[in-house]
């Protein structure tokens, strides 16, 4: 029974001189120490969040401090994850009654999905971003309770009303 040996040196890969890898690591470690720091000292510094970032649902009011929601049903229904939930009563003059108005954030995955299909802008994706809560009650909120329906009739008629002649 024969076996062909092959050398060592012509299968092992070659090794590096141990100096070039110490001088790789000392050359990383003078650039990175130049560098402006990137750490902030947390809750004492907050970290100043873009424009565009998306964060928990929240209600937009004007200026008057009413609320823009109609009662439609469609960030309801547009939300892949069914983490709003919409209590309203159709009253038999044809007016909306908002009982409430629950959005859970410990479901939302901050998609915006819902924001982007709300016809009226009654809805916008906050920027806070401490949303880590201990009791579960914390992580379902009501955003509206008890309140009537905006409605987008008499509302588009106010508006131009009171818009200037051109």
């Amino acid at each position: 029974m024969t076996t062909s040996l092959t050398p060592a040196s012509a299968s092992a890969p070659k090794k590096a001189h141990w100096p070039s890898g110490l001088i790789s690591a000392a050359r990383i470690a003078a650039i990175n120490l130049f560098r402006r720091n990137i750490t902030i000292q947390y809750p004492k510094q907050r970290y100043d969040q873009p424009d565009r970032s998306r964060w928990a649902v929240e209600q937009v009011f004007d200026e008057a401090g009413m609320h823009r929601c109609t009662a439609c049903k469609i960030c309801e229904q547009s939300c892949s994850d069914k983490c709003i939930h919409i209590d309203v009563e159709t009253r038999e003059d044809k007016t909306k009654f908002i009982h409430a108005w629950n959005y859970e954030r410990a479901a939302c995955m901050m998609c915006g999905l819902c924001v982007e299909a709300c016809p009226y802008g009654a809805i916008r994706m906050g920027h806070d971003y401490e949303l880590a809560h201990s009791a579960s009650a914390e992580k379902r909120i009501d955003l509206l309770r008890e309140v009537e329906a905006i409605d987008p009739r008499k509302k588009q008629a106010a508006d131009t009303q009171e818009a200037p002649d051109a």
